[in-house]
């Protein structure tokens, strides 16, 4: 009889042993629901891999449009970013918590005591919350969850008061720890989890809002803004033009809309858009990133020194996603232009974009660039194609082949520009200007290289590059600006020749050593609306029987390509002071599929 006593009380205890193992469950694999009965969220639940592990949102919308705007007197740029929903313990937007689980542990002894905190490196960013009733509550490290609740498993949400910055600092993993004391022994159980990546929008991604600045008193800009209105209209724009709060004209370059998700049950996402600042602390247009933030939209800002004009978004693209030798990036990847200084992009803005370890960035050479933004000369277009995408380039061979041949069927004498008030220059005065060949064949040389970076890392055919007309000059507003003062900083006037009402940045800015801007107004610098429907800069190229042959050599580009272009006036509003209809506007797009 003893045997079977002694075997008997073993299974007995072990029995209780068994109950009495924690077990903290997550969205380990990914399917937006945590799998508390079964095994699907157990495996491997302590590892964060690019495949498996559950994420976590960084909650810092504005649920409740409670924190300041920018208009609030005294209100510096660090407390504008630092009022969120994550801000101190209240659980403002549950929608955002990442859901965790306990596994009921139905046999606990009624001393038992359990806890759950966040552990190690980032520890101090991660909030948890307990479902108790119908509300949340906030859970401190050491806060118990009783035997109780132990015993019918707990519900749980985790967020984070902030998006990785700096992986040096912080990289986003962070283990959840569950801790069980009873009957003088702790026993403990971890699941990883990581902060969503903050990702950058591609063009792939259909256009779900647009956006232009204030207008203020430049009524270019006024006109600007009707016209891009009306273009909206006949692309079939459903949604109303917003507006930035800002009158600087540079929409682009202010912000740059990312996002964060996560799963959610049945393949859904949810999704919080991040509104970056950019690089450029001293740019006070980029406050505007704090009224945008609100439900579903947070804001941050990302370091930078001096105003420099590399740092602006303009000289940020994304890459749609694709796979190539071995390598899949979902998101796509980030591309930005090294203007050759040493300056910029400063490492402030390319570290953070390095820390999302999402969407490996790429650099491209913007040192011939007297603004130095990669959006001056590429682009990437949604196609029909095996890769969905295309890369659209400057070609400045076909802009000077297009003049060529009307002068050489005798339309030498007219004029290049098409726009009243335009610099009067022929044709052929224009084709015998020794200068301007040089710079064009360094724009070529230098388009080429940056092609040749593009095909080595995405794979890229010949026939997916789609070659749209263009021409650069030395740009005046270099000129200007180096008269005005040296250092390559900015004059304490605007340079002579602006438009009238053009608010020029009071703040020193910074250029890089390159010369050249888009001679006519830069095609490829428009706004990718949906996969057929493009806004981009009207040409003004020369008038040959009553037709821009510039601007029909710029649709037929597109056409090919499979869009329609819906042609603007930018002249006076962007192109006399550097850039074009994208660099003027902005866009903010669907997500629709999963990063990971």
């Amino acid at each position: 009889m003893k045997p079977l006593i002694s075997t008997l009380l073993l299974a007995s205890v072990s029995r209780v042993l068994l109950a009495a193992e924690p077990v903290i469950l997550a969205d380990t694999n990914r399917d937006g629901v945590v799998d508390v009965s079964g095994a699907s969220d157990r495996m491997e639940k302590t590892i964060w891999t690019d495949a498996r592990g559950a994420i976590l949102l960084p909650n810092i919308g504005d649920s409740a449009h409670r924190c300041p705007a920018t208009s609030a007197a005294g209100v510096s740029d660090a407390q504008l970013e630092a009022c969120n929903d994550a801000q101190g313990n209240e659980p403002r937007a549950p929608e955002y918590f990442a859901p965790l689980r306990t596994v009921p542990m139905p046999d606990v002894d009624d001393k038992a005591v359990g806890h759950v905190a966040a552990v190690g490196q980032g520890s101090a960013n991660v909030r948890i919350f307990v479902r108790r009733g119908q509300a949340w509550e906030f859970l401190a490290p050491r806060a118990p969850l009783t035997a109780l609740e132990l015993r019918q498993g707990v519900q749980l949400g985790v967020d984070s008061r902030d998006v990785v910055r700096d992986s040096r600092v912080w990289d986003g993993r962070v283990a959840i720890e569950f801790t069980l004391d009873e009957r003088g022994q702790s026993r403990r159980d971890r699941v990883a989890m990581r902060v969503a990546p903050v990702l950058t929008h591609h063009h792939v991604q259909r256009a779900e809002q647009v956006l232009a600045p204030l207008s203020g008193a430049f009524i270019a800009h006024q006109q600007f803004v009707r016209d891009l209105e009306g273009a909206l209209a006949k692309t079939g724009f459903a949604n109303p033009l917003r507006r930035l709060n800002t009158t600087d004209v540079w929409a682009q370059d202010v912000v740059e809309f990312g996002y964060v998700s996560m799963p959610r049950p049945g393949g859904a996402l949810a999704t919080l858009r991040i509104a970056i600042r950019s690089a450029q602390p001293g740019r006070a247009g980029g406050r505007a990133v704090f009224d945008l933030r609100g439900p579903g939209m947070g804001a941050i800002q990302i370091g930078g020194d001096d105003y420099h004009q590399a740092d602006s978004f303009g000289n940020l693209e994304t890459i749609p996603p694709y796979e190539f030798r071995g390598a899949r990036y979902p998101a796509g990847r980030i591309i930005y232009g090294d203007v050759g200084d040493g300056l910029a992009p400063h490492r402030d803005m390319m570290r953070f974009f390095e820390s999302q370890e999402a969407q490996a960035p790429i650099v491209l050479d913007t040192s011939w660039l007297v603004i130095g933004h990669v959006d001056e000369f590429v682009q990437f277009l949604p196609a029909d194609t095996p890769r969905g995408w295309k890369i659209a380039v400057v070609d400045v061979g076909r802009a000077l082949d297009v003049l060529r041949a009307a002068q050489q069927r005798g339309q030498g004498d007219i004029a290049v520009y098409s726009r009243p008030g335009a610099p009067k220059l022929t044709i052929s005065q224009l084709l015998a200007d020794a200068s301007f060949l040089r710079h064009n064949e360094l724009a070529r040389r230098k388009i080429e290289l940056n092609i040749g970076i593009l095909k080595a890392a995405t794979g890229v055919r010949d026939d997916e590059i789609v070659r749209v007309p263009g021409l650069y000059r030395e740009s005046e507003i270099l000129a200007a600006t180096r008269r005005d003062r040296p250092g390559n900083a900015a004059p304490s006037a605007p340079p002579l020749g602006l438009p009238a009402g053009v608010v020029f940045p009071r703040e020193k800015i910074v250029y890089g050593p390159g010369v050249l801007a888009a001679f006519y107004p830069g095609a490829i610098n428009g706004i990718v609306i949906d996969a057929r429907n493009y806004i981009a800069p009207k040409a003004w190229g020369p008038l040959e029987h009553g037709t821009d042959i510039l601007q029909q050599a710029v649709d037929a580009a597109y056409r090919e390509a499979g869009f329609t272009v819906w042609s603007i006036d930018d002249w006076d509003s962007h192109h006399r002071i550097g850039g074009e209809v994208h660099c003027g506007t902005n866009t903010i797009r669907a997500v629709d599929s999963p990063w990971w």
